[in-house]
């Protein structure tokens, strides 16, 4: 069950990491220019290669070359959710994507079973639509009051594309994981062909995208407030890269790959839904603030019991 820490943990980090990513594309990025985040990350995926090479040494290439190859193609994949992801930010704030990412379970249910051949247990399925029943709960709550807004369907769109080829990259790094047992030696060897994927996407970008090329130099090394941006890109880059680790390591030690996205999932929008509220006041260009009420409290408190009994079940 300590498997659960790991996606909970990991999801914090996606979180604030999404909200500096909201401000960026919102406020700092010339002519909102999306995949210039992607190419932003650059540096987290080059110190994470270095240093797994500076810590297990050869030990990191002692995997087959079908395994070390699907690993590659798991992190470009990730790389074409990401594009998405950050193109829906654009239009939308974390918030809401985080409210539409809540489609990522059932994608993950689906593609876990179909193919990887996951047998879900009745009792797992259960726990499953306990936390998914959680997450409507929060959802509907939200969605009442007299002033209703049209959801964004382009945002929700988006968010879902970005969801599937999120959860496909997870399935196919579990495909090609060859020996699931959970150690840090096999650790090492899949995060670091799946950094390398993601590199190598990256590099395309960089060479076929001139405009997000163009648009990062301008937000983070020109202009008045270019300081201030590489600071908000050094975090950025640091919460993801502390995010996909915890997250990697839970894919590897989960008993299940498609029990890790509902927790990772529904630990997000409690997180975002906490930051929102009390960060919301002290750093109003990054964070929406919400106003606490009794209806809101309640319909944590329901989820929250949802989600309790739903981790005992699939458990």
């Amino acid at each position: 069950m300590y498997w659960i820490i790991f996606p909970a943990l990991a999801s914090v980090f996606y979180c604030f990491g999404g909200f500096v990513q909201n401000y960026l594309t919102d406020v700092a990025l010339p002519k909102k220019r999306a995949g210039a985040l992607v190419v932003a990350h650059t540096p987290s995926f080059l110190l994470m290669l270095v240093l797994l090479l500076a810590i297990f040494g050869r030990a990191t290439f002692m995997m087959p070359v079908s395994n070390a190859f699907g690993l590659v193609l798991a992190g470009a994949i990730n790389i074409i959710g990401a594009v998405y992801y950050y193109k829906a930010l654009q239009e939308g704030d974390n918030t809401d994507i985080t409210i539409f990412g809540q489609v990522g379970p059932l994608i993950s249910l689906g593609l876990g079973v179909a193919l990887l051949g996951e047998i879900i247990t009745i009792n797992q399925g259960i726990g499953f639509l306990f936390i998914m029943g959680a997450t409507a709960v929060v959802i509907l709550g939200g969605m009442k009051g007299s002033k209703k807004q049209a959801p964004n369907l382009k945002v929700a769109l988006l968010t879902v594309i970005s969801s599937f080829f999120s959860v496909l990259s997870d399935i196919v790094f579990a495909k090609f994981l060859g020996d699931a047992t959970a150690n840090y030696v096999l650790f090492a060897q899949s995060f670091f062909f799946f950094e390398l994927g993601s590199l190598l996407a990256v590099i395309m970008a960089i060479i076929f995208f001139d405009s997000w090329r163009k648009a990062l130099v301008r937000t983070f090394f020109q202009g008045r407030k270019h300081n201030v941006n590489m600071g908000l890109l050094i975090a950025d880059n640091m919460t993801l890269s502390i995010a996909e680790i915890l997250y990697k390591f839970g894919l590897i030690a989960a008993p299940v790959v498609s029990l890790v996205s509902p927790i990772g999932k529904v630990s997000s929008l409690f997180t975002s839904f906490f930051i929102t509220i009390f960060l919301g006041k002290i750093f109003p260009k990054f964070i929406r603030s919400k106003r606490i009420t009794k209806s809101i409290i309640a319909q944590y408190m329901i989820a929250g019991a949802l989600i309790v009994c739903g981790i005992i079940l699939m458990n």
